[in-house]
């Protein structure tokens, strides 16, 4: 998939799995480009991607490498709506605990050339990132259209994980 986006000069789709369409495939996906990409020193290749575009999955078809082809529209409606001031507080917690992981892991720290801790999606998305999500927790997130509906969310995993 990476070389073939490489290749024709295009990104691809992160979706999830979703066993009960008929190609597997989850109706909505990211469509992400390649920033960089490179090999660990256990040869896993590490690619990072820039997300362009949330978008919908239609007619799925599957090609001779197995991989899956798809029609795709873009979602044009904001990822997360924004509300009141009381979604700045939980915004600033979360911002602070962000900026406190990149400061005690400066490997986490590199992933990001440009951080933006003002924006509360960017902080959400990059803790939507690097938490350790199931299934079931990707599914509740997908389904959230409010960015408290979001924090909500974290706060029950960070709750998890205690």
């Amino acid at each position: 998939m990476v070389k073939v986006a490489m290749k024709e000069g295009h990104g691809f789709i992160l979706c999830h799995s979703d066993k009960s369409n008929e190609h597997g495939v989850s109706e909505q996906g990211v469509y992400v480009e390649i920033v960089d990409f490179s090999q660990d020193k256990g040869g896993q290749l590490l690619i990072d991607v820039h997300a362009k575009h949330l978008v919908t999955v239609n007619r799925v078809t599957v090609d001779d490498m197995n991989l899956r082809h798809g029609e795709c529209d873009v979602i044009s409606e904001p990822l997360w709506t924004l509300g009141h001031n009381e979604e700045l507080v939980i915004h600033e917690k979360l911002a602070d605990l962000l900026r406190d992981l990149f400061v005690i892991n400066p490997q986490l720290n590199t992933l990001y050339k440009q951080k933006n801790y003002a924006n509360p999606i960017w902080v959400a998305a990059r803790w939507l990132e690097l938490l350790p999500l199931t299934l079931d927790q990707k599914k509740k997130i997908q389904s959230c259209k409010s960015y408290i509906g979001v924090t909500n969310v974290l706060a029950e995993i960070f709750a998890e994980q205690e």
